[in-house]
């Protein structure tokens, strides 16, 4: 199964609606304005743990990787808090309870199976 994320970027903020395994969840999304990536699609993008970053639980924090992105090595979807835009290096920022249940739904983790599609 291929998931699909769509990340709708406005000038201050943006919506993120992730669709597949019969299920659509649609969030607020954050990025840092001054480093964002480029708006495209990006394909071959997978469910995984960031090695280096924690969630508030203190495990490896859960994201989607989102590879090729020029101009950025290391670039995710993952979960920030308020002010979401401090927690982003050029990553799209949404809030953790989003993240972990869009995490949950992709199989296989680290499957190239996510395609995400940034516009705005």
């Amino acid at each position: 199964m291929t998931y699909l994320i769509n990340v709708n970027r406005s000038q201050d903020s943006g919506v993120l609606t992730f669709t597949g395994a019969n299920k659509t969840i649609t969030t607020k999304c954050y990025w840092n304005k001054d480093k964002k990536i480029p708006a495209k699609t990006y394909k071959d993008c997978s469910a995984t743990r960031m090695s280096r970053k924690k969630n508030s639980k203190g495990d490896p924090r859960e994201a989607v990787f989102i590879p090729g992105v020029p101009g950025f090595s290391g670039i995710f979807i993952h979960m920030g808090k308020v002010p979401y835009q401090k927690w982003s290096d050029g990553c799209i920022v949404i809030d953790e309870a989003k993240m972990i249940e869009i995490y949950n739904l992709i199989t296989p983790k680290d499957g190239r199976n996510v395609t995400v599609t940034v516009t705005g």
